[in-house]
């Protein structure tokens, strides 16, 4: 063989061979499981727009698994995550389960409401707040830029502790936003959850608050100091009418004004009802908010009102706010409470600058052996009826949930992990996976598929940090692609298949190349990264679960041992 001829062969050989490949994300650890307070976490709740500083919480008591909800919706202010009955919906075994069979249950968390024990612990860039500090729920343009809210550590009447929104900002200290209506004796309640930076060193602070009317059937008392069973009075909380509220905020001296919706989607005084912004953009030359409000009875009794997805037009002249009309974002199936009565409750979510709104329907029927969550797209410029992208996908019934929205048309979120089909209806919860969607192509993508990458065999190269890692849930995300997620950490390739010893920890993904022109993940970037295929929550009786697996799993599991230095 020639020079030449040998110079051609190894290029052949050289082109044949498998070339490594980075992941599309990279992984980096913000908060483990061993640096909380808590026993369950840490979970990403938000992040900033700018700097990418993921704000995390965790939690002493577990009760999201006994409402079925993603540990992102324990928040005693928003009652469609919690007001249902556990029973009609799972299995009883599994309600008993998640409700007192080991410490640190749902009974716990029920008794630690009526005789207050703080629960929550907030972490932002590397330093942890309380309850009485401050829970950080959402973050503007930087870490300077927070809102949430604080708990009292002083009980007024009913054993109720006054809960009180707040904002931090650049050169201002911490400030309380209180609800404009207070109870003598009693106090307000009031919570922020979004924030929206404006010009002349301004904020517009979003979220709910108390109305100057009483809660019915006395439910300020049976929130805060009632009945402990499973199916008991928590469905009265949070114990006040709540309703849309915006705090106008002066950066620099720390003046504000605040402006409450006037009116509900539907109005009655003989139910509970609340209402939230829970996102706010501007949209072209108009402002706009997004969130719930309450909508019309399903039943007799108080505690029978529902929640529908809305929007608020609003309008900024100087420094006065002006709330317009609330509309229903409309949706396939008529609004809860409302004719055939499908669906339970839906919320919104997030708004982009373009008018893309993400949000949720939650099933009030059976759907595929499912009470589902299912995720709606919509735009307030069109007004269109909302797009459900994972309805019955990859099987009738499943569930999905919308948690974060870039101005790009990004999505992130979670669903059922892909092999799930287990009954949940009268079995278990199903295990969760994160997914990134793409609104203007309608492209998905696991998470799991993009934190992978291949060795120059053209095996996958999955480690990351030493460790192994599987994504559940993701809140946020920036213009950029950076991604705010929570993630379950195992320490081999044994234990992640198996699902065996995790670790919780939140996580920040960052992107290793660039998305397609149309903001699409490459196609080269997608390695396979899926579990076994288990069925998860299914047992040999076809309907409840196996509690052992499911406890190592959706957090049952996740549950740690007290450090000893707290």
């Amino acid at each position: 063989m020639n020079k030449k001829q040998t110079l051609v062969a190894l290029a052949v050989l050289t082109s044949c061979a498998a070339q490594a490949q980075d992941p599309f994300f990279t992984i980096e650890e913000v908060v483990s499981a061993s640096d909380i307070a808590g026993n369950f976490g840490p979970w990403a709740r938000a992040m900033s727009k700018e700097d990418k500083t993921v704000a995390a919480f965790d939690v002493t008591n577990d009760w999201f698994s006994f409402f079925n909800m993603a540990p992102i919706g324990m928040d005693l202010a928003h009652r469609m995550g919690y007001e249902r009955y556990c029973s009609s919906v799972l299995a009883d075994d599994v309600c008993n389960t998640y409700w007192n069979k080991t410490d640190n249950r749902a009974k716990q968390w029920r008794l630690d409401t009526i005789s207050y024990v703080a629960q929550t612990e907030s972490l932002v860039d590397g330093s942890s707040t309380s309850e009485q500090d401050g829970i950080v729920t959402t973050m503007g343009n930087t870490a300077d830029e927070r809102a949430g809210y604080t708990v009292s550590d002083s009980a007024t009447s009913n054993n109720y502790h006054p809960r009180t929104a707040f904002v931090t900002l650049p050169g201002l200290d911490q400030l309380s936003l209180p609800a404009a209506h207070e109870f003598d004796g009693v106090g307000g309640f009031s919570s922020a959850y979004s924030l929206l930076p404006l010009d002349n060193d301004r904020y517009l602070v979003g979220g709910t608050a108390n109305t100057s009317t009483k809660g019915p059937d006395s439910a300020l008392a049976t929130c805060y100091d009632g009945d402990t069973g499973q199916s008991e009075d928590y469905p009265l909380c949070p114990g006040f009418n709540t309703q849309a509220t915006f705090w106008l905020v002066d950066g620099d001296n720390g003046d504000f004004t605040t402006t409450q919706a006037t009116a509900y989607y539907s109005t009655n005084s003989s139910l509970l009802q609340t209402a939230s912004v829970m996102s706010m953009a501007k949209v072209g030359d108009d402002y706009y908010a997004v969130g719930y409000s309450s909508t019309k009875e399903a039943g007799s009794a108080s505690t029978s009102g529902r929640n529908v997805a809305v929007v608020w037009p609003l309008t900024l002249a100087d420094d006065t706010l002006t709330i317009g009309s609330l509309t229903k974002i409309p949706l396939s199936k008529n609004a809860p409470g409302e004719g055939d009565e499908v669906l339970r409750h839906t919320w919104a979510v997030a708004i982009n600058e373009d008018g893309w709104v993400i949000g949720n329907q939650k099933y009030s029927s059976v759907k595929g052996r499912n009470i589902p969550i299912e995720m709606f797209v919509y735009n307030v410029t069109t007004g269109e009826t909302a797009d459900i992208p994972f309805e019955n996908s990859p099987n009738r019934g499943s569930n999905s949930e919308a948690g974060g929205l870039n101005n790009n048309g990004l999505v992130v979120g979670w669903r059922d992990e892909r092999s799930e089909t287990a009954p949940v209806y009268e079995g278990a919860p199903r295990m969760q996976e994160a997914f990134l969607y793409n609104i203007n192509t309608g492209s998905s993508w696991y998470l799991n598929d993009l934190i992978c990458g291949t060795d120059n065999d053209g095996a996958n190269a999955c480690v990351q940090n030493g460790k192994y890692y599987y994504l559940a849930y993701a809140n946020a995300i920036a213009d950029d692609g950076t991604i705010a997620a929570t993630a379950y950490r195992y320490d081999s390739e044994t234990d992640w298949e198996n699902q065996n010893n995790p670790t919780t920890v939140t996580v920040r993904l960052t992107p290793n190349e660039s998305f397609d022109t149309d903001g699409d993940v490459p196609d080269s970037a997608v390695v396979t990264n899926q579990l076994p295929s288990t069925d998860l929550g299914e047992n040999d009786g076809g309907g409840a679960l196996g509690l052992g697996l499911l406890a190592g799993l959706l957090g049952v599991g996740l549950i740690r041992r007290r450090k000893s230095s707290k």
